[in-house]
């Protein structure tokens, strides 16, 4: 028995010598393939990581709530079908506060109208001779500090006085805010977005979570609801968040259903 494990040992060791090649290609694959492995591993613990992070910081009883299904559109553009339905509406959201008990509260956005591919219009914000492409611009409601958690880091939220008067008021994001007024305060300055000059009144929290980017980024400018309305009346795409009250979200989630269904004559499946 131990004669032939030594001479399996030694066959072996002597296959390996005559061919060195062969075996360090071998060993060279095997350790490739843990690296890739180990790799994807990591990758895909990061991407979930970052999600928790971000959708945590949203609050966990949260709802997004959108004319289209969330999830990327492999073909890389909407169905005729998703770009023919209605869009939400300021009304939507006041009916799902006022009709259903289960909802805490509830708020709106106001968004650029989206073309085939589901992206809106590249919207440029400046401040002097700096200039950011690819901003956020969005029309919300004071709610909106409460529903997307979402607050100011630095000076103030909006209010509801604000949006009642149309208010040439904005807040801005942190890498916005960082990017147009590197040396300075930007509390008091003006961005000008769309031709409109607005007064900063806060500086964005930074949300948590690097890669799941969508509203309220780090480039975002939050003006008054009905400021936005005034200076882009076409823009009627809206998302609506709401919050649930504790333990409470599946009969929250079936009361927006019915409600919405209703309002938008949507037969039940």
């Amino acid at each position: 028995m131990h004669m032939h494990l030594g001479e399996n040992a030694h066959m072996a060791l002597t296959t390996l010598r005559e061919n060195k090649m062969r075996s360090f290609l071998t060993v060279l694959g095997v350790v490739i393939g843990i690296t890739a492995l180990l790799a994807v591993v990591a990758i895909l613990v990061g991407v979930y990581s970052d999600m928790s992070a971000f959708l945590s910081d949203f609050g966990p009883n949260t709802f997004f709530i959108f004319k289209f299904d969330p999830g990327i559109h492999t073909s890389g553009r909407l169905s005729r079908e998703e770009m023919a339905r209605k869009p939400l509406t300021l009304e939507d959201a006041k009916a799902i506060g006022e009709l259903c008990p289960d909802v805490q509260a509830v708020s709106a956005a106001v968004l650029p109208r989206l073309d085939e591919a589901g992206r809106g219009q590249i919207r440029v914000a400046r401040y002097r001779n700096k200039e950011v492409a690819g901003v956020d611009y969005h029309g919300v409601l004071p709610e909106d500090e409460i529903v997307f958690n979402s607050h100011a880091a630095h000076g103030r939220y909006l209010t509801e006085a604000e949006n009642l008067h149309r208010s040439e008021v904005a807040l801005i994001g942190p890498d916005l805010a960082k990017a147009l007024f590197p040396d300075e305060d930007p509390l008091g300055k003006p961005v000008l977005v769309d031709g409109v000059s607005y007064q900063v009144i806060g500086v964005m929290a930074r949300r948590k979570g690097q890669l799941m980017k969508g509203y309220q980024t780090e480039k975002a400018i939050l003006v008054p609801y009905r400021t936005y309305q005034k200076h882009r009346p076409m823009d009627d795409e809206n998302l609506i968040g709401a919050v649930a009250y504790p333990g409470r979200m599946a009969e929250a989630e079936d009361e927006i259903r019915g409600v919405l269904r209703r309002r938008r004559n949507v037969p039940y499946d």
